[in-house]
């Protein structure tokens, strides 16, 4: 997993951690040339994108963001691109499904909060998820911070859960359908087992 992120990681145009470059090299290997990407809490449309650089490669896209300022800079930056859809909103566990359909290929949500809960809900399953986790819970610990974000553990074993395994982890999960498993034969384990392989070891307590 490591390796797979530091060969093929790469921030070409809007992406923060390297999530660009792993697009790429995954819908390379799932055939997939366009298509429909999702992404809520999508800032002012362009900044730490993960969909932005498909949308410049021909995908629909709908931009979705809570902020009403960040909003109406996500509505100019792509105004009079027919393929983008900009919509000022909260997404919670209640509403994901009226955001994300069957149509979508690449879906990103970064809340800063109750993106665990949004997962949970979604009743699509796209190819792709690429979902923030909260860095500052020790990876090995299976929970939720105050504002509904989750831990590395307990959102890796909800993405299990719902069919998809881990690519690899950038800050964000990169997940994919389980279904693809086999065009990724450099991908061992599941993410879980020997957690501390993955991870600088800082985040662990000192032994008593």
């Amino acid at each position: 997993m490591l390796e797979f992120a530091k060969k093929y990681g790469a921030n070409h145009v809007y992406s923060q951690f390297g999530e660009e470059g792993l697009l790429i090299e995954i819908l390379k290997r799932l055939d997939i040339e366009s298509g429909h990407a999702v992404e809520i809490g999508a800032n002012n449309g362009k900044w730490c994108s993960n969909t932005a650089l498909l949308i410049d490669n021909g995908w629909t896209c709908k931009m979705v963001e809570a902020d009403f300022n960040l909003w109406q800079t996500c509505a100019e930056s792509w105004k009079g691109n027919d393929r983008v859809t900009c919509q000022c909103s909260m997404v919670d566990k209640y509403n994901v499904n009226a955001f994300v359909d069957e149509s979508c290929v690449v879906f990103s949500t970064d809340t800063d909060g109750s993106d665990y809960d949004i997962f949970e809900a979604l009743k699509a399953k796209p190819a792709i998820v690429i979902i923030e986790v909260d860095s500052s819970i020790p990876p090995n610990e299976d929970r939720s911070n105050v504002e509904g974000g989750a831990s590395y553990l307990k959102m890796l074993k909800l993405g299990i859960k719902k069919g998809y395994f881990l690519v690899c982890h950038t800050g964000n999960l990169v997940l994919v359908a389980k279904e693809h498993r086999s065009l990724f034969p450099e991908i061992k384990g599941d993410g879980i087992q020997n957690i501390d392989k993955y991870f600088n070891r800082s985040w662990q307590k000192d032994p008593a």
